[in-house]
Order: C-alpha cells, then structure tokens, then sequence
C-alpha cells in the first residue's frame, strides 16, 4: 500500500470494488492508498489498512452510537466518533486528546467535512450518488497526524449512514 503523502498520482477516491461487497479502496490514480472492509455481510466490524497501520473499527449502541477504532491486536481504542442527535455531525476524539468535527456540508450538500480543533478544513469528502458509486476526497492539510485513521473512520461512518438510510427508504 502506498503511504499517504502530498502528492499522490492524481485525486483521492474512495471506490466499492464489487457491488456486492462490502469492500472499498481509496486510490490515488493507480495507487491504493488505504482500504476498508467489513467482515461480515451483516454487521458493522470492519477492518481499516493503510501503510500507517491496521485498525478494527465498530459501531455499538442502537440509541445513541458511538463509533469506535482500535489498532488491531490492540484492547484500547485509539479514536471514537460520537455522533449528534440528528447525525448530521459529531466529533472525532483521538486517543491524543486531539478532536475534529465532523459535519455533512449541508441539507442539500453531498459532502461531508473533517475539520480540526481550529476550525481549519482537514478535508472534504463529495459523494458520488450512493455509497456504491464512491467519494471524491480533497485534503487540505495533508500534516494531519493520524490521517489515515481520519480518512477511514469517517469513511466508514459515511458507509453505515448510507447503508441505514437506504434500509429506511426501501433501497438496497
């Protein structure tokens, strides 16, 4: 896998491999620059790659859920994600303490925004129609620590909104 720098041939993408799998890589060009897999069919253990490291992530709790990620092999979680009432935003919290937001752009928008504890834009992610036709990504401060895990994680969390709206409107 290649490592996430400035400068990678060409835009980031996140893309589904297979419509029938729930597998997805972030390309630059010809590049993969992470992946993420869920490990079931049902359910939401999923499995992050990038060259920085290999991370579990899970979502748990059915009225108010948190997302949560773990180095693999590792007991303690080294981000959680907790989403607002409305799950149009939450927070991102670092095991560092660090903590981003992490907000849909708007109503009618088709984006979705990481952004620092300085209110900077880390990066923005463009949908692409559903999940399956995948995700322009714009980084803006590519000297993020943990990018990687940022870009995964909300990319996960964008999936199961996704994957839950598309249960309540009848589509799948």
């Amino acid at each position: 896998m290649t490592p996430f720098r400035t400068g990678l041939a060409g835009p980031l993408e996140w893309k589904q491999s297979a419509v029938a799998q729930r597998h997805y890589e972030l390309r630059a060009g010809g590049e993969k620059a992470a992946e993420l897999e869920f490990l079931k069919m049902f359910g939401t253990l999923a499995r992050g790659r990038a060259a920085a490291g290999t991370w579990t992530l899970k979502r748990t709790g059915f009225l108010s859920p948190i997302v949560t990620a773990r180095r693999e092999g590792e007991e303690a979680d080294c981000a959680m994600y907790h989403p607002n009432f409305s799950a149009s935003q939450g927070q991102v919290r670092l095991s560092s303490g660090e903590t981003f937001e992490f907000r849909l752009a708007g109503v009618w928008s088709r984006s979705a925004i990481l952004m620092d504890n300085e209110r900077r834009e880390v990066f923005r992610v463009h949908l692409k129609g559903d999940f399956s036709a995948g995700a322009a990504v714009e980084v803006r401060l590519a000297e993020t620590p943990e990018l990687a895990l940022l870009l995964l994680l909300t990319w996960y969390v964008l999936v199961l909104q996704m994957q839950d709206e598309a249960l309540r409107t009848g589509r799948q």
